[in-house]
């Protein structure tokens, strides 16, 4: 049997005659990052989209560093600045550290074409008390896709801070 690698099993899936692979749109996030909205909210968007032809799976937040300078810090993952379909319509929960999730709104919706992902961090009280803070996190947006060009993508380091 040959490297049996997750990159070695994608890249199969995706140059069979099923052509589908695993992929995600991830990015580490900081709350210096957020775009202060004046209020309540930081918005960001990610620097990956996800790619066309593409049915979304879900979103997996690793909290590194929590976002405890406000308790109630929540994020919402959407495709526009403010949404949250791929959060299930609700928001993750990221005052502590750890591992969150949540299915999309509409499970394995079909992208026909690329999609930006929004994040909007948001605070009970004022954003700039989160915004201040040491927050750190990455964020993955999950997707099954036909586009084999994203087999080349890079990806922030789970296990490393910073």
């Amino acid at each position: 049997m040959g490297n049996v690698s997750a990159y070695n099993i994608n890249a199969a899936l995706a140059r069979s005659p099923e052509g589908i692979a695993f992929g995600k749109a991830a990015q580490r996030v900081k709350a210096a990052d957020f775009t202060d909205g004046g209020s309540t909210s930081g918005t960001l968007t990610m620097n990956q989209q996800i790619p066309a032809k593409s049915f979304v799976l879900g979103t997996f937040v690793n909290v590194i560093e929590a976002f405890d300078d406000d308790t109630s810090a929540a994020l919402t993952v959407g495709k526009t600045s403010g949404g949250d379909e791929f959060s299930d319509g609700t928001s993750i929960d990221v005052s502590s550290a750890g591992a969150a999730g949540d299915s999309p709104e509409d499970p394995l919706e079909f992208l026909a074409s690329a999609q930006s992902v929004y994040l909007q961090l948001t605070s009970a009280t004022d954003f700039s008390l989160i915004a201040a803070g040491d927050g750190e996190m990455i964020v993955e947006v999950w997707y099954l896709t036909a586009d084999r060009s994203d087999l080349t993508r890079g990806y922030p380091d789970r296990n490393r801070k910073g």
